[in-house]
């Protein structure tokens, strides 16, 4: 017995009350307008449970419904005897507005049982009125009930079983265990009685479909559904969730031996071979418990760490079943939660500021460029470093959100101050691997550009060796795309990916940047400095500039222009610095006939 709309039921009811009331006008009995206003009382409870509390769908179910069935049956009772009827006037007729409501509610076999009831009630009306009872009034009604269950209940049965039974193996399915294990859980609360769910999932059954066809997939889970149902205890209410998923039910669970149980009989039942066709299949099965009220009180709860620890159990190597084990929150963890809160409004409220590093050019000792690079000045903290919260927003997709902030507030910047006289300075803006596969990625780049009104030539765009490599068919598209638009793009971090020679010529970038890792080491490691001289000559070969990051000495300065390193960056020249003390740096070096290295600001 399962409810479509506990709404509509309640809502319903309304045309009782409305038609007693009709039947006052008519008939001058004040009797009926108190029970009009009775029947009106009983609906608008129904109507409150219903949209109100939530739980009518609940009272539509044993014992609770045949309260119900006893207030509406009890009210008509009312009516037939009650009221002084003339004779030729017999209401039995009420009957035939409620019983299409418990048919399309509650299915045939409820309204079956309303029809016998209703026969009872139209034989009290007879003999209340000393009327026959084989009468054409009485065949016509008890002809117009038939007819209702027919149609209606009917109608409402094979909605009931495509809405909530598996049409492979006639099982429950999840809406149905859902339902079961709501009102299970309501039942609970009130009798402090524990139950379990079982999260059940077929071991290597996807090989069984690709190897042997879906049918034979399908004969397969029709089997073990046929066998854990007829080795399992009546109570236990089995259903399949989709796919080759179960779950199981089990109610009165006083300790996990009875749980234990039932996961013993589902694998003694396939411990031997199942025969589908000329095949004979040998199948084991996972099984994730969770018990209420220890892993969970909702039924959502329930179901989500039952599945987990089923996946557990996989982990476990398969063939056994494993209880919910409730993740350990760490130190870690939480400051991981709070870090990723305190982000998150950041990004909201645009609290992040952009720094921004020069890069000079080697042979005019100009800077050319700079680098946004994104900082985080916490109202309380203080200032977070990017390694700290860079990774996290990484992974929580965040990095998205903030790389269009620093790509926006970069390219305001730098056209403010183009037109305070920088004419000639860019700026070059990281891409993380994760903006770098958005589709939308070139429009929302030129939205940017169009509102600061900066010319694309003045942005460059730094992506990863190693993302540059990921699905690089694709990644030749975006950069084409990202060119045709004006932009300059750079190869970051070079040297330190995988890059293919072969597909680095297709790229249409317009720079390589060496890692500071091999710059560190270009006067003691040959290695470093043959790697940086290769990287060099190829760049030369392929016409692209050479930045070199990292530069943190002169001579590692001066080997770079030695070995004609077209632009340097590093502690060197200057560290990221806010806008402000970056105008000072400027200035000072537009003024000063020598680069001034190594600026204390």
């Amino acid at each position: 017995m399962n409810h479509k709309n506990a709404k509509v039921f309640a809502i319903g009811h309304f045309i009782l009350p409305a038609v007693l009331l009709l039947l006052f006008i008519s008939q001058k009995q004040f009797v009926l307008l108190t029970l009009a206003a009775l029947s009106l009382v009983f609906t608008a409870f129904l109507v409150h449970r219903a949209y109100i509390v939530g739980d009518l769908s609940q009272l539509l179910r044993i014992p609770s419904l045949a309260v119900i069935v006893f207030i509406d049956m009890a009210i008509i009772t009312m009516v037939y005897v009650l009221p002084d009827w003339r004779p030729g006037v017999s209401p039995t007729w009420l009957l035939l507005f409620l019983l299409p409501l418990y048919a399309s509610e509650l299915g045939r076999r409820t309204a079956l049982v309303i029809c016998a009831l209703a026969v009872g009630e139209i034989l009290l009306l007879t003999v209340v009125q000393g009327s026959y009872f084989f009468s054409l009034d009485t065949v016509m009604n008890v002809l117009g009930m038939i007819v209702m269950i027919i149609l209606v209940g009917r109608t409402s049965d094979n909605l009931v079983k495509m809405a909530f039974y598996d049409s492979l193996t006639g099982l429950p399915n999840r809406e149905m265990f859902k339902d079961r294990l709501t009102a299970s859980l309501g039942k609970r609360s009130t009798r402090n009685k524990g139950l379990a769910v079982l999260f059940l999932d077929l071991d290597q059954f996807k090989h069984v479909n690709d190897t042997m066809g879906h049918e034979t997939g399908d004969l397969l889970l029709k089997t073990v559904s046929e066998r854990i149902r007829s080795n399992i205890d009546k109570d236990v209410l089995l259903a399949r969730l989709g796919g080759d998923e179960f779950a199981l039910l089990v109610h009165n669970v006083a300790s996990a031996d009875d749980a234990n149980q039932v996961c013993s009989a589902v694998f003694e039942c396939l411990r031997e071979g199942i025969f589908l066709g000329p095949h004979e299949i040998y199948t084991t099965t996972s099984i994730g418990i969770a018990l209420y009220p220890t892993h969970g009180t909702t039924p959502e709860m329930l179901m989500k760490n039952a599945e987990a620890a089923m996946y557990r159990a996989k982990q476990q190597g398969r063939n056994n079943f494993q209880y919910y084990l409730a993740p350990e929150r760490t130190e870690a963890q939480i400051e991981r939660f709070a870090m990723e809160a305190m982000l998150r409004k950041a990004l909201e409220k645009d609290e992040l500021l952009v720094f921004y590093q020069p890069r000079i050019h080697t042979k005019s000792e100009r800077v050319v460029c700079v680098e946004a690079l994104v900082r985080w000045q916490h109202p309380s903290l203080g200032v977070i470093p990017p390694l700290d919260f860079i990774p996290l927003a990484e992974e929580t997709g965040l990095i998205v959100q903030l790389g269009e902030q620093v790509l926006r507030k970069a390219c305001v910047q730098i056209k403010k101050w183009q037109d305070e006289g920088m004419d000639e300075l860019s700026v070059s803006v990281n891409l993380s691997p994760l903006q770098f596969r958005q589709q939308h990625l070139p429009g929302v780049i030129g939205r940017i550009l169009r509102q600061a009104g900066l010319k694309p030539q003045y942005l460059e765009l730094e992506i990863t060796e190693t993302a540059a490599m990921q699905n690089v068919n694709r990644n030749i598209l975006m950069l084409r795309e990202l060119k045709e638009m004006g932009v300059k793009i750079s190869i970051d971090d070079f040297g330190t990916g995988y890059s293919s020679l072969s597909y680095l010529k297709k790229f249409p970038i317009d720079a390589l940047k060496v890692d500071r890792s091999f710059i560190s080491g270009i006067h003691e490691d040959p290695d470093d400095a043959a790697i940086v001289n290769a990287i060099i000559v190829l760049a030369k070969t392929l016409k692209l500039k050479v930045t070199a990051e990292g530069v943190e000495t002169e001579e590692q300065y001066l080997y770079l222009q030695q070995h004609k390193c077209d632009e340097a960056q590093g502690y060197l020249f200057g560290k990221p610095m806010p806008p402000e003390t970056f105008e000072e740096w400027y200035k000072l070096n537009m003024t000063e006939k020598d680069l001034v290295l190594s600026p204390d600001f």
